[in-house]
């Protein structure tokens, strides 16, 4: 039975929801209306078993801001309020057991719909067609509530549906005026219709008649339209002409042009060829292919039918702006005609393929390019090229692009969408090679009208439409600007480019925007309104950037010009790639001074730097976790920790959350509860959207507010970014993707991944506790592992007089606070990064967290037990090193040993030791400081602390190797976990 939203958009049925969670990946938007109340939502499952919706509510009858002299508010219509509600599913349905999910409404914000629940689901009947939920809510809804659905087997698209409503609407936000305390508890039916992706409900309450419309979006898929209209890959004339011997390519360099030329006709830029002993070298990079495996393919393909007779070896390094992604060696030539004609299978092309993290040398540099330059204008001579097939129009696209959350007032947002297209099959569309020669697309990348030239060192020129939407600032809720958007980018050399960007804008109501930003901070974004109305035309991007490759896996930037709208500078980015795929570091440092709101050279007086360091980690599911620390552009410092799920559509739907010290205390933030910035983000390839494969990509992102507190620059060119698809895509299975786009390649697991199922992660985390439990340490162990750490932690007692007197001295500078703020976060992190791997990770993975959490467990109750039978005071108390705590405090906040250092050190210990990775214990440690930094612990309660976690830690992770006793055996490999159950009998 299809899933259906309610009227705030999560699945339920009319007002009331169910513990239905939508199918993995699934992406609705909808617009209900139920007086006085219209909701226009958008929900997403972002996992299995979590759903999450915004809404954007308006009460009719409510006006927004009131009426008084000034007429403040005239021109923004009735109330409305931007609305987050999350539904997490516990279970799901069984033989016997229904499904169980959890809620709450309203999560963030104003709260005027806050609420929580839980709610059973049942289906029943041999098809499964009739479905009925129970549940208990507080606040809003407000006690027992019923829902039911019935779908007729005979017709399949038409359900009945029906509720007890138990919202209290007397109580909601200015019920008397809305005319909502009119309304009453009490059953509800319906009536829906579903088709395709839409769905429709008309449904009667006791009062009033209501109606709800959805599309519902399947992220999931892989596209939604067929690439009807791919060029042709390169397909060699009937009748070539012998191949030149390796003299006669090196003699005649129209034997390189030919390649080329050839390699050009299918969208490659930055091309470079080398002929070396008995290797053909290749370094270039695709334009329009978005698989990594497909464009090398192609290149492959093409390069064989050029290559100089005895060449043995072919190696194509892939790039991006110059820089080195991955090389791929093919050691026998006629292999790989073999496969690329389908005569052998992948496993016998595997044999002859090598891929692998480019060296320095394997990119070729453009001063060993000369001897080819004055011929690759030229017609071909030496060889005949065959191009490839042409390319028909897409024919529909709607793309959104939203900037960085940029609105001044509350609840605002700036959105920049290009004019979507409408194009027949056969009408005239340009490629994205045009050799540098202006050109007029249609439909091309989301736009409905572009004038580009792009040439083959991607040096480009474009200009399109943009349509911008300015939301919920009280002189309107909705205002617009149409304009035409001019990017100019240049390279210059190797690694050197120049970029740029101007807007003129055609039709605009942004500037009547005027509601001033009322921020305590340096107004780095809220001044929004002020930059909109600035000047027609404005400049807002002028960048030279170098981009380099020092050493294999490390990427840096340089970068100085205007930045964005707001700020220009200096600065610059280094990025590291481990050899383990799933991590990235990079840390990014910028100079930067705030622009005039004329958009053209002038400035403020504003200045700052900032420095973010990034930690990135993929988990399976293509989950992506990014920790981001450092100071923020109003000069506040802090984290930000990033969530995004990309699906097989490649579309990414993710959130921000972020924690400064910025103190924002003016509305929506109070002296007991500053605002942090937070929001929601949704990335689409057009690729999956068109008929035709494009790098192009559309998104926006969202913001409840837009404040100043946590903001970050808008990169000149995130090196993570550049890296991130295509290092994917070197990873995934063989790394060799879409290859030869062979029929019977389509189900292989690198061409079309399989989906991992979510494994619920008891039955192991029950196996281990009965596994721990069998290897529990005898007391004689007991004993010496207690006066180990005891005699350790009295030994680092010498050092807690004189640290404590050095801290209080400085204990209240910005970095000694900051570093306590650290402390406290730091171990709430790391469970947090536990709990992520036992839910998201590998068997492998997920085997470790699982060790964690239980050492975690562990730790923290040795932890508390110590402090129980200490009781010592801490050092802000003033009562002496080893005094007892004071009669107001309880002996489970006393100061020995110190939970934080216990948790902390228990967390990363399990993966210190699986990984092989000590760094983890230095990350505790900098945590565990910071205790000491805020005068929470002494020296020996950390240091007892951290050996009573990492105790735990290698104790459990030990037991999982323990063959000595009956139990579960966990072993894992560098590519499987073996798992047995071994018996002493």
């Amino acid at each position: 039975m299809a899933a259906t939203p309610n009227q705030g958009g999560q699945s339920g049925y009319i007002n009331m929801p169910s513990a239905v969670v939508e199918t993995d990946g699934t992406f609705s938007v909808g617009y209900s209306y139920n007086s006085p109340y219209g909701q226009t939502w958008v929900t997403s499952s972002i996992l299995p078993f979590l759903q999450v919706t915004g809404r954007y509510v308006s009460i009719t009858g409510i006006p927004a801001f009131g009426i008084n002299d000034t007429g403040y508010g005239k021109g923004y219509g009735r109330y409305k309020d931007k609305v987050l509600d999350v539904k997490l599913r516990l279970w799901t349905e069984g033989d016997w057991m229904p499904s169980v999910a959890i809620g709450e409404t309203d999560v963030f914000g104003t709260e005027l719909f806050n609420g929580q629940y839980i709610v059973a689901t049942k289906t029943f009947g041999a098809s499964k067609n009739v479905e009925a939920s129970l549940g208990y809510a507080r606040k809003r809804p407000d006690g027992l509530f019923a829902g039911a659905r019935w779908t007729p087997a005979s017709l399949p698209r038409w359900s009945m549906v029906a509720e007890y409503d138990t919202t209290n609407y007397s109580r909601d936000y200015l019920a008397s005026g809305s005319g909502a305390a009119l309304r009453h508890k009490g059953p509800s039916l319906g009536l829906e219709y579903r088709w395709g992706w839409l769905a429709l409900q008309a449904a009667r309450s006791r009062d009033q008649f209501s109606i709800n419309a959805s599309v519902s979006i399947p992220f999931g898929e892989r596209e939604f339209i067929p690439k009807l209209f791919e060029p042709a890959y390169f397909v060699d004339d009937k009748n070539p002409p012998p191949l030149p011997s390796k003299e006669e390519w090196h003699r005649d360099p129209g034997y390189g042009a030919d390649l080329v030329n050839a390699l050009v006709k299918q969208d490659y830029k930055n091309i470079r060829v080398e002929q070396e002993g008995n290797v053909l070298s290749l370094s270039l990079t695709n334009s329009r292919i978005s698989n990594l495996g497909r464009a090398v393919g192609r290149a492959a393909r093409t390069a064989v039918a050029f290559t100089p007779q005895g060449v043995t070896t072919l190696r194509i390094t892939y790039t991006k702006l110059d820089q080195p992604i991955a090389t791929y060696e093919f050691f026998d030539l006629p292999k790989l005609n073999d496969y690329l004609a389908g005569k052998i299978d992948r496993q016998a092309f595997l044999d002859v393929v090598l891929l692998r993290y480019p060296e320095k040398s394997d990119v070729i540099r453009d001063e060993q390019q000369t001897w080819l330059q004055e011929f690759l204008d030229k017609p071909a001579v030496s060889k005949p090229v065959v191009a490839t097939a042409p390319a028909a129009a897409p024919v529909v696209t709607a793309a959104v692009h939203v900037s960085p959350v940029l609105a001044a007032a509350p609840a605002s947002q700036v959105l920049e969408i290009p004019v979507p297209a409408v194009v027949k099959a056969g009408d005239a569309v340009n490629t994205a090679n045009n050799d540098g020669k202006l050109a007029v697309g249609l439909g091309v990348d989301g736009d409905v009208v572009q004038v580009k030239s792009l040439d083959r060192e991607a040096n480009r020129f474009k200009i399109a439409p943009k349509v911008g939407f300015f939301f919920n600032d009280p002189s309107g809720a909705f205002r617009y600007s149409i304009s035409a958007v001019a990017n100019y980018d240049r390279r210059l050399g190797d690694g050197w480019y120049f970029n740029s960007a101007a807007s003129l804008q055609l039709m605009e109501t942004v500037s009547g925007v005027k509601q001033p930003s009322n921020s305590e901070l340096p107004h780095v974004r809220s001044d929004v309104a002020d930059y909109l109305r600035g000047s027609r035309f404005s400049l807002s991007r002028i960048l030279l950037n170098k981009y380099d490759n020092p050493a294999e896996r490390v990427y840096t930037r340089l970068s100085a010009g205007l930045y964005e709208e707001m700020f220009r500078g200096a600065g610059g980015q280094v990025l590291y790639l481990p050899k383990d795929s799933r991590w990235a570091a990079d840390l990014a440092v910028d100079a930067l001074q705030q622009r005039g709101f004329k958009g053209l050279l002038d400035s403020r007086d504003y200045k700052t730097v900032t420095a973010i360091g990034s930690l990135h980690y993929r988990l399976p599911h293509d989950i992506t976790v990014t920790a981001r620390a450092g100071r923020f552009l109003a000069k506040d410092t802090g984290v930000r920790m990033e969530f995004k799920r990309r699906f097989q559509s490649g579309i990414e739907v993710g959130a921000w959350y972020s924690h400064t010290n910025g103190n924002d205390i003016t509305s929506p933030g109070t002296p007991a509860q500053p605002y942090q910035d937070r929001g929601v983000f949704l990335s689409i390839p057009l690729n999956s959207m068109l008929p035709m494969d494009t790098q192009s990509t559309a998104g926006f992102a969202l913001s409840p507010w837009t404040r100043d507190v946590g903001q970050m620059v808008a990169s000149p060119g995130d090196l993570y970014d550049m890296v991130e698809r295509p290092r994917a895509d070197m990873h995934s299975y063989d790394g060799l993707g879409n290859f030869a786009e062979r029929p019977d390649e389509q189900n292989l697991p690198a061409v079309n991944p399989p989906d991992r199922p979510f494994v619920s992660p008891w039955p192991a985390m029950r196996a281990r506790l009965e596994q721990s439990s069998s290897a529990m340490p005898t007391p004689p162990e007991w004993l010496k592992a207690t006066a180990l750490i005891g005699g350790v932690a009295v030994s680092s007692a010498l050092l807690d007089k004189p640290v404590d007197r050095f801290v209080k001295k400085h204990e209240n500078s910005t970095a000694f606070r900051n570093w306590d703020k650290l402390g406290k976060a730091m171990p709430y992190a790391l469970v947090g990064a536990a709990g992520a791997a036992l839910a998201f990770g590998d068997d492998r993975m997920q085997n470790t967290g699982l060790i964690s959490m239980q050492s975690v467990a562990a730790a923290t109750g040795l932890a508390l037990a110590g402090k129980y039978a200490i009781g010592r005071a801490r050092p802000d108390e003033e009562r002496g090193p080893w005094s007892s705590v004071g009669s107001g405090t309880s002996r489970s906040d006393a100061s020995f040993p110190s939970t934080h250092s216990a948790v902390a050190f228990a967390a990363v210990t399990p993966f210190a030791k699986e990984y092989d990775a000590p760094w983890l214990y230095g990350v505790a440690a900098v945590g565990s400081a910071g205790r000491i930094a805020g005068r929470k612990h002494w020296v020996s309660d950390t240091v007892a602390g951290g050996l009573v976690g990492y105790a735990m830690g290698s104790w459990l992770w030990n037991a999982q190797r323990d063959q000595s006793k009956s139990g579960l055996s966990i072993n894992p490999g560098p590519k499987e976990v073996s798992v047995t159950w071994q018996s002493k009998y």
